[in-house]
């Protein structure tokens, strides 16, 4: 029966504690702001390391369900679909610490072959790479050193907070900010 399922995976590094992965993870109130097609999401009940957490995506028609959510704290997430139609039927996120301020997250996504892997906004919602992309950005909105590279890896902008001020490096050139004169 193995034709009739399915399972995506991918990792990515992160430059933070493992414990903001899991924090963000675990905060299913917010999953609406960054997960891809997630419209709504909340906690509908927590207790201990279990929690209940309900999701609405609209595309490409508007479907909520319900998943189960264990946790072992800054280490894993894993999500199983409890009620409602979403092709995938669970989500594993594996957290590990690499370090002080380094992590590894990968993420396993399993579920039944269906149609419903047919349609693009679900192949992106269910796309390991793509749900490991959007919590690496995230994550950066919670770091406070920002960076952005382009795909083979060369810093394009760096942003840094320093105690001369905000400095921004461009393609390697270094800039630093200083406050406009108010009233021009």
């Amino acid at each position: 029966m193995a034709f009739l399922s399915y399972t995506k995976k991918a990792s990515i590094s992160l430059p933070c504690a493992a414990s903001l992965p899991y924090e963000i993870l675990t905060d299913y109130d917010t999953y609406n702001e960054w997960m891809p097609h997630v419209t709504q999401s909340k906690l509908l009940a927590k207790e201990g390391d279990l929690a209940i957490a309900e999701f609405e995506i609209t595309r490409p028609v508007k479907e909520k369900f319900a998943l189960e959510c264990i946790h072992t704290r800054n280490k894993m997430v894993l999500t199983r679909t409890i009620s409602g139609k979403i092709p995938a039927s669970q989500f594993e996120w594996i957290i590990q610490a690499d370090g002080e301020k380094k992590c590894q997250v990968t993420l396993t996504i399993q579920g039944k072959a269906n149609w419903h892997r047919l349609v693009p906004s679900y192949r992106s919602f269910m796309n390991a790479s793509k749900c490991l992309d959007a919590l690496q950005s995230q994550v950066s909105a919670f770091s406070p050193d920002l960076a952005v590279s382009d795909q083979g890896g060369e810093k394009i902008i760096e942003l840094a907070e320093t105690e001369q001020g905000l400095v921004c490096w461009i393609r390697g050139k270094k800039y630093n900010l200083t406050p406009a004169p108010e009233g021009k």
